[in-house]
């Protein structure tokens, strides 16, 4: 199956027209090892954290204990393949349609507007 992201286009009477972009295969298992690679640098980087917090809590440096702590700590950090793909067809909708996205703060002053026009 492949992956596929939707983005709003506004087009020049001011509608919005939704664009669907598709990746391909190879560029979704691309950004599939791009998600290995960081992923298990994370794990690395989580187990050596997880260790150090042991060992200045003064806890016992048991395997189990730094695995469980590295594992939660690597659930708050890891990036998902998901997140990779979806960036790449953000980085595809901009090269079709040339459009930037707009930071969440300015999204929020174009709705503001939209509300007081009404």
């Amino acid at each position: 199956m492949v992956f596929s992201k939707s983005f709003p286009r506004e087009l020049k009477d001011g509608s919005t027209k939704w664009e669907e972009v598709f990746l391909s295969v190879q560029e979704e298992r691309e950004r599939e090892q791009v998600a290995r690679q960081e992923n298990l640098y994370l794990v690395r980087q989580c187990v050596a954290d997880a260790r150090n917090v042991l060992k200045d809590e003064k806890m016992m440096d048991m395997q189990s204990h730094v695995l469980s702590l590295a594992m939660t700590l690597f659930r708050k950090r890891a990036s998902h393949a998901v997140h990779y793909k979806g960036e790449l067809c953000k980085k595809k909708f901009q090269k079709y349609w040339g459009k930037k996205f707009p930071e969440p703060a300015e999204d929020k002053k174009k709705v503001s507007k939209n509300i007081k026009k009404k």
